[in-house]
């Protein structure tokens, strides 16, 4: 059976870091130590993470992941597609519609330990930073 793997971002208070951790090993066979923890603010974390799915398998990430969402890595950057899509049209001075988004570079050098998300239709560019568990 064939598999292709996901990079997901989970966003999850600090207080359910280890009862998240827990769930993904159980329910999902991701060892903790897979898991890369970023602080978003004093109590917000993102947890990233790749998941293998069967190809052809419905993968219902909301269902089964709440407050998850698939994302991208370049260099030091998350980013959904949607939002590098705005990124590149807030940079490049674009109007949004019709454009072709892989025509145009982005500067990755700009966005170092950020993730780039769409809320409400508006572009968040948001600081991240590593941190690490201490058992």
């Amino acid at each position: 059976m064939q598999h292709k793997i996901l990079l997901l971002a989970s966003f999850v208070d600090k207080n359910d870091i280890h009862k998240f951790l827990f769930n993904l090993k159980e329910n999902h066979n991701v060892e903790p130590d897979k898991v890369f923890i970023f602080e978003l603010s004093d109590k917000d974390y993102l947890l990233t993470y790749k998941i293998k799915v069967e190809v052809g398998n419905k993968f219902n990430i909301k269902k089964e992941l709440p407050k998850t969402i698939q994302i991208h890595k370049k260099q030091k950057t998350f980013f959904t597609i949607n939002a590098l899509n705005k990124l590149i049209e807030r940079d490049c001075d674009l109007e949004s519609g019709n454009v072709n988004h892989k025509k145009f570079t982005v500067d990755w050098s700009n966005y170092e330990d950020t993730i780039i998300l769409i809320k409400k239709d508006n572009l968040e560019i948001t600081n991240i930073s590593r941190v690490f568990l201490s058992n």
